[in-house]
């Protein structure tokens, strides 16, 4: 009995397939043109990554997720070319600098998909099994002394699908679906913020006009 179950495990993994999807609930955005003003706002970015319901005391810090996700978050920050000088390393954070808080929550929604992957892998992934991550990211924006300028959040969501059918999915990856819905998230927090007029520069007004 042992053997069979090892052997049906092996079979599983072999011949299963895995491809994750977006559900694209946050749409890309244009980011406004900064072009114009000539002393952006330095930010530093105080990131955290959790799994848990946001907000709950119950969530847990995830540093793995969040130094995977770093590099892309850099990127993006230097790629709104909303800000003069960008830091996520609190010790190069300088007098006068903003503060952003930005956090992610990881929370899969409740329901049967536990269910599914018993069937899924009860029947060697014939039938196919649905797992879906939710992310809820949140943006506090607060002054050098600490004050709150504004907040925002946003929720997206991956689905992926587990089974024979996907082989010809794979390319479709995890990795992809995540990196795609976090840089959505992120770009439209920081327009919302700006469109917001939240920052402003040594009393230099650097609200971007609305369309």
């Amino acid at each position: 009995m042992k053997f069979a179950k090892t052997l049906a495990l092996a079979v599983s993994l072999t011949l299963g397939g895995c491809a994750s999807f977006t559900k694209d609930e946050v749409a890309p955005v244009t980011m406004p043109s900064m072009a114009s003003y000539a002393n952006k706002p330095n930010v530093f970015v105080d990131f955290d990554f959790y799994q848990g319901t946001p907000g709950s005391s119950n969530a847990v810090e995830v540093p793995q997720a969040r130094n995977q996700l770093r590099p892309q978050l850099e990127k993006s920050l230097n790629d709104s070319k909303l800000f003069g000088r960008v830091t996520l390393d609190e010790f190069n954070k300088q007098p006068g600098d903003y503060t952003l808080h930005l956090k992610v929550y990881n929370h899969p929604p409740s329901g049967g998909q536990v269910v599914w992957a018993f069937l899924s892998g009860f029947t060697l992934m014939l039938v196919p099994a649905l797992g879906t991550d939710q992310y809820t990211m949140t943006l506090e924006a607060q002054d050098a002394r600490g004050k709150t300028l504004s907040t925002e959040s946003n929720h997206d969501a991956i689905n992926t699908w587990m089974g024979v059918l996907f082989v010809p999915l794979m390319a479709n990856t995890p990795k992809e679906a995540v990196s795609d819905t976090f840089t959505r998230q992120v770009n439209a927090l920081l327009k919302q913020m700006v469109d917001r007029q939240s920052l402003k520069y040594s009393g230099l007004d650097v609200r971007v006009p609305r369309a």
